[in-house]
This record gives structure tokens, C-alpha cells and sequence, in this order.
């Protein structure tokens, strides 16, 4: 009881020492004048923890009777990824988060600032690495509401996007990168392919559209380059789909693989404990699965919800079950990252052989509707 007790007084402290923390960091994130503008996901990051700090979990359906809009979807799906963490736990994750960025986007500084401003984001950076404070390399997660959003684009807002870009070079695609791992590696490969196609598809959209010669062979055929952009809209929306798989998968075995180290290893070699691993991995990776099958999202979307049913089945179990084992705190999450590899790695063969032969099977059907698209935007039927 006295060692229960001692406990409970060190969390006590501990979490008023994260909260006053938390408040400070709140307030210098409101003042900070990035060097570089953050991406929107970052900003969606932000936004998510900080509401899970401040007002717990998300609610299940629309605060309101209103139709929301993309940007309000996005920020409302990014809170529900962090349902399950609590609200000491957010405010962790939000200090850690707030710290990548500042060293990520830089700080504007005066110019007799500027050398020791770059000492200090080495320095930063430095010290960020060694504790490891920025925890597993699989972030892509927090671009999920913004690519489901993407995703809802319709056809005539597709056609409308195209119509306003004038550089093939400044397309959509061109201007993304891998998100689960850094851009080269060699692990970024499944990302990097994928976006590499949606890149080919982008400047075949726009080349028929910009190009002199692609037009005067288009007109002579009588066909508008709309027709072309309207067959090709589909694979776009099923690359955005193909492009969140692989996000889910990537966090998948980063977090099977960093769970693994930290069993065998401990969590003073890795700089990730089992219950990080769990409440900024496994867990936001079950609620971005569930996410994805809500009744706003597009049919498509949800479809990929589906067919990911498995992944946050498979995250929930382990700890459900640990739960109702006579043990321990630490000993219950031995016992539920234990289970997590297990039945991770015994359903090998759903991740890497049947969900990528439905994601090349979806491409299929995408091509396939996509003439359909093209001859009614060829009947001129809006």
C-alpha cells in the first residue's frame, strides 16, 4: 500500500509538473513566428492533442446539426485519432510535438539573432535525437483526415482544380512527400511509389490541358480536355485511398518492430517505453482505422475502413485481454505488446498479400469507371 501510495504521489507530481508545462508551451506556440510555414498536418497535429489535452475525447457524431465543411471534417477526424489518450498523456504528446516543430519550421529571428538562432535549433535537434522526444518514425497518421478529405473531392471540383493550375510542375502530387519515413530511404519506397504514379497521373491530366500540341490533337478529335481529366479523376481518388493503406501498414510493422526492440532491449536502450508505443501508436492507429467508416466519409474511404477492420481489431485486443489477466500495470503491458506481435505478425499474410492485391484491384475498377466518367463528360451531362 505504502509503495501504491509513493506511486500515486509521483504521478501526482508528475502530472502537475506536465501541466504547467503544457500551459507554457501553449502560450509560446501562439506567439511563434515559424521560419518556414508547417504543413497542414502538422498544424492538424497540433490542433488534435491540444483539444484531447483540453476537452478529452471527440465526440461520436457532429457537435452540430450543420453540415461541416472539408476544413472542419479534417480537424474534427484528427481529434477523434487521439479518443483513448488521456488528457496527461496529450499534453505530453503535445510538448514533444510542439518541440519537432520548432525545430522542424525554425524560429524567424533578427539578423544579429540569426547565428546563435541556428546554434540553438542544432543544439535542439541534437538533444531531440538523443532523448528521443520525437518517437517513432511512422507520423503519417496525422495526415489521414487531410488525404480523407482529399479523397471526398468530387469530379467537378477535380475538373475545377485542374482547370486552375498553370504549371505542370505545381501540381498536388508534386508538392507531397513520404510521411512515415524519411524521404530517400529506402523504407519510403512503398510511399514513394505511390506517389510517384499520382504524380505521372497529375501531369498527364495537366500536360493534355496546358500542352499546345495535346490540345490541337484533342480538338481534332473533337474531345475536350475534360473528358481525358474525368477518366482519370477516379485513379486519383483510389491512389489517395492506396496512399492511406500504406500509411496504416507503415505504422503497423514501424510499431511491431519498435515493440519488439523495447521487449528485448528495454526501454532506456530504445528511448520508447511499451505504454508510449501504445498510447501514440497502437491506439491512434486503431481510432484512425475506426475513423475512416463514419458515416461523413466518402464511399471510398470507407471502403478502405473496411478492409482495415482487421488492423484495429488486432490493435484493441491485446488490450482488452491483458486487462482481465490478475496482474500488474507493467506486467498487463508485457503481456498485451507480447499479444500485439503475435497476432500482428500471425496475420502476416492479410497485409502483405491480399490488402495490396485489393488495393491493385481497386486501381483496376478505378480505370475502368473512369471511361464512364469520360464519356459523360463527353455527353456534356453534368
Amino acid at each position: 500500500m505504502k509503495k501504491m501510495a509513493a506511486g500515486e504521489s509521483t504521478s501526482t507530481r508528475s502530472g502537475t509538473s506536465t501541466v504547467t508545462e503544457f500551459r507554457a508551451k501553449v502560450a509560446h506556440m501562439k506567439n511563434w513566428k515559424p521560419a518556414s510555414t508547417p504543413s497542414n498536418r502538422d498544424r492538424l497535429e497540433l490542433y488534435a492533442l491540444h483539444k484531447q489535452a483540453v476537452s478529452s475525447d471527440a465526440p461520436q457524431t457532429s457537435p452540430s446539426n450543420k453540415p461541416l465543411s472539408p476544413a472542419e471534417k479534417a480537424k474534427l477526424n484528427a481529434w477523434r485519432t487521439k479518443r483513448g489518450l488521456s488528457q496527461t498523456q496529450a499534453m505530453a504528446a503535445y510538448i514533444l510535438e510542439a518541440d519537432r516543430q520548432l525545430v522542424v519550421y525554425g524560429t524567424v529571428a533578427s539578423n544579429a539573432d540569426t547565428k546563435h538562432a541556428t546554434v540553438t535549433e542544432e543544439d535542439s535537434a541534437s538533444k531531440s535525437a538523443m532523448s528521443g522526444s520525437v518517437l517513432l518514425t511512422p507520423r503519417g497518421l496525422a495526415a489521414i483526415p487531410l488525404l480523407c478529405a482529399a479523397a471526398s473531392e468530387t469530379r467537378k471540383s477535380y475538373l475545377k482544380r485542374m482547370n486552375s493550375t498553370t504549371n505542370i510542375a505545381s501540381g498536388w502530387w508534386a508538392r507531397q512527400e513520404p510521411l512515415c519515413v524519411d524521404p530517400g530511404s529506402i523504407l519510403a519506397l512503398p510511399e514513394s511509389s505511390v506517389l510517384a504514379l499520382g504524380v505521372l497521373l497529375e501531369k498527364l491530366s495537366l500536360y493534355v490541358q496546358l500542352d499546345k500540341g495535346a490540345r490541337n490533337i484533342l480538338d481534332a478529335l473533337s474531345i475536350g480536355h475534360g473528358v481525358v481529366q474525368s477518366l482519370l479523376w477516379p485513379l486519383h481518388n483510389c491512389l489517395l485511398i492506396v496512399w492511406m493503406l500504406v500509411i496504416f501498414l507503415s505504422t503497423l510493422v514501424g510499431s511491431v518492430l519498435v515493440t519488439i526492440k523495447t521487449i528485448l532491449l528495454g526501454s532506456k536502450r530504445t528511448g520508447v517505453s511499451l505504454e508510449t508505443i501504445f498510447s501514440q501508436e497502437i491506439r491512434p492507429c486503431k481510432n484512425g482505422a475506426d475513423s475512416l467508416t463514419e458515416t461523413h466519409q466518402t464511399v471510398s474511404v470507407r471502403l478502405l475502413g473496411l478492409a482495415l477492420y482487421p488492423l484495429g481489431f488486432l490493435c484493441e485486443l491485446p488490450d482488452s485481454i491483458a486487462e482481465r489477466i490478475p496482474m500488474n500495470a507493467r506486467s498487463q503491458l508485457f503481456v498485451a505488446s507480447s499479444m500485439y506481435v503475435m497476432f500482428v505478425t500471425m496475420c502476416w499474410w492479410y497485409w502483405f498479400l491480399v490488402l495490396p492485391w485489393i488495393s491493385v484491384m481497386g486501381l483496376g475498377i478505378a480505370f475502368s469507371t473512369g471511361w464512364c466518367f469520360g464519356l459523360i463528360e463527353l455527353a456534356g451531362v453534368s
